[in-house]
């Protein structure tokens, strides 16, 4: 299987901090760099079958979107949180967005149609079952000369 890579993290122009940074607005929100959230992956491959597995804490199973196309299994996934805080002179709400998407190539061996998966402890487990002929093919051993 091969992973397609994402796009390295940017950070914001300076102009843009140092408006933000006169006093109005003082806090570390604006100084951290504005970077694309991708999840960890584990491919393991078993004689029955693949499994990925994606770390994605602080996620609802509802956020994940997962399709297979022709040898591609895309996952995606989204997640927005918000927080507010008042009193007698400060109002201030703040939201988060946090989205990735990865995709593998599958081999030929996997049976699309029965692919499974399952999220708990903010780890999405994917189990790709392989078609019978693939699983009577051993491995063998490549000697070195």
């Amino acid at each position: 299987m091969s992973l397609i890579k994402s796009k390295p993290a940017f950070t914001a122009p300076s102009l843009f901090t140092d408006f933000f940074n006169d006093g109005f607005l003082d806090n570390d929100l604006m100084n951290l760099p504005l970077t694309r959230w991708v999840p960890n992956a584990n491919v393991r491959e078993t004689t029955d079958e693949y499994v990925i597995e994606l770390a994605a804490p602080g996620m609802e199973k509802e956020e994940f979107k997962i399709e297979v196309q022709e040898d591609v299994i895309a996952i995606e996934g989204h997640h927005e949180e918000s927080r507010e805080e008042r009193d007698e002179q400060i109002h201030r709400k703040e939201f988060k967005t946090t989205s990735f998407k990865r995709s593998f190539r599958l081999p030929q061996s996997v049976i699309t149609d029965k692919v499974d998966a399952k999220y708990a402890h903010g780890i999405l487990k994917l189990t790709l079952p392989k078609r019978e002929e693939a699983k009577s093919i051993g491995k063998k051993l490549i000697k070195i000369s």
